[in-house]
């Protein structure tokens, strides 16, 4: 939940920022930190990364 709820700061911050500042690269912060805290996760299990990986994209 508190991931969630960080996830809502950083997206609205950077909407905020973004409609101050007129520059869209603030609204690519969100993904990024998206894909990282998606990385981070992957990281955490105990079975090799590409591995991991491979079963994440096998899934149907």
């Amino acid at each position: 939940m508190i991931y969630f709820m960080l996830f809502l700061l950083i997206t609205g911050g950077c909407i905020i920022l973004a409609l101050r500042k007129k520059r869209a690269f603030f609204l690519t912060i969100p993904f990024v930190s998206l894909f990282i805290y998606f990385i981070v996760q992957i990281a955490i299990v105990p079975v090799p990364f590409f591995e991991t990986v491979k079963y994440i994209f096998s899934l149907k």
